[in-house]
């Protein structure tokens, strides 16, 4: 990917603040390239009067911004096609921003890193990746960061439940849609109940391996499953991040 182009007259020397937050982008050659944000406002796009400009199909023209808003900045996207991420999640509306907060602008190949040399010590979190991260063109499972591997039919499980998180996705309908076939109670629900426990010890031992509690998928007796963990999706395939940030 070529080095991002900085508009110096778009950005301007105004200094909004002593020191100025700073994106971090690092190229594929592994150098870096550091944006400071000399003004209360930053944007970001594929067009030349963009302060930062970056010149790649999947950025729209103004893709987004960033503001200093009561000493703190602040990210929000343009009305991208392809939308505006951080930490793996799309946003809607404007989001605050602190040190080490990774941003995509459309694609994960697009990612800017930021940091507030004034942000107070205290406040600055400890980023910790989704309990679950998807990718579905690369067909990748990331538990808090750590690879997940699992067969063909565990994968489906988890991507069905994940497209649902929070909803009881009942024995029948997963069936259908992981094994394609219709569900019956005395031939289907062994294989069932043995590729649930299979994805149990595969995500408890990927959780624990990075030390935190497996994303949970809860059994609705009679019923079906529910995935109560939080999922982060891979930007791509035409979807958002999260799909309960689809709209």
């Amino acid at each position: 990917m070529p080095a991002i182009p900085i508009n110096e007259a778009k950005l301007g020397f105004h200094m909004a603040r002593a020191t100025p937050g700073i994106l971090t982008y690092r190229r594929a050659d592994g150098g870096e390239e550091h944006i400071k944000l000399r003004q209360d406002m930053t944007t970001l796009g594929r067009s030349d009067s963009c302060a930062v400009v970056i010149a790649l199909p999947v950025i729209s023209r103004l893709h987004a911004r960033i503001e200093l808003q009561h000493d703190r900045y602040l990210l929000f996207d343009a009305g991208s096609a392809n939308g505006t991420f951080v930490n793996a999640k799309r946003i809607e509306q404007g989001v605050q921003l602190s040190t080490g907060d990774e941003i995509w602008l459309g694609s994960k190949d697009v990612t800017l890193h930021f940091s507030d040399p004034e942000e107070t010590l205290v406040m600055q979190p400890n980023f910790l990746p989704p309990p679950l991260f998807i990718d579905e063109d690369a067909r990748t499972v990331h538990v808090f960061g750590a690879p997940l591997q699992l067969s063909p039919l565990e994968y489906g499980l988890l991507l069905h439940l994940a497209r649902n998180p929070g909803t009881v996705c009942t024995r029948e309908g997963t069936f259908l849609v992981v094994w394609g076939q219709p569900y019956d109670h005395t031939t289907c629900e062994d294989a069932l109940n043995a590729c649930i426990a299979k994805l149990r010890r595969n995500l408890r031992t990927a959780a624990e391996s990075v030390g935190q509690e497996p994303p949970l998928i809860t059994t609705v007796q009679r019923v079906g499953f529910r995935l109560d963990a939080e999922v982060g999706f891979a930007p791509g395939a035409g979807r958002p991040a999260d799909p309960r940030s689809a709209s």
